[in-house]
Parts: C-alpha cells; structure tokens; sequence
C-alpha cells in the first residue's frame, strides 16, 4: 500500500512529500528550487521495484495536492 507523509527534514529548507511503499520510502517530491522535483530512491531490500501504473501516478498527484496546500 503507498502512503504519503508531509515532513520536514533537516536537509530541506521547505516541506517535502515523501513516499512510502510497504514502509519503505521510494520517493520524495520537494519544492526547494521553486518547482516540485521528484527523487526516486534505491531500495535496500529489492533490487528493483514494481509499481502499477496508475496507482504510481496518482500518488503523486496525490502527494503533489498534500504538498501544495500544506
């Protein structure tokens, strides 16, 4: 199950989304540089990740509104 979580981190001046599968975080969406940049993480425990399309997408929609109106 994704999950988005507003925070704000040590090494970010503004708040971040980040993005978390099975409690694991595979993204963040930040907005330092006056436009929202999405990072993608490597994961510790796969290889590679497998998302579904559109799940993956309206997450971060998702996490872009959450951000946006925090």
């Amino acid at each position: 199950m994704m999950t988005i979580t507003i925070a704000s981190v040590p090494d970010r001046e503004k708040l971040v989304a980040e993005l978390w599968y099975d409690q694991e975080l595979w993204g963040e969406i930040s907005q330092d540089t006056g436009e929202l940049v999405l990072e993608i993480y490597p994961s510790p425990t796969h290889p590679f990740r497998q998302l579904k399309c559109e799940e993956l997408i309206m997450a971060v929609q998702h996490a872009k509104d959450k951000l946006l109106c925090a």
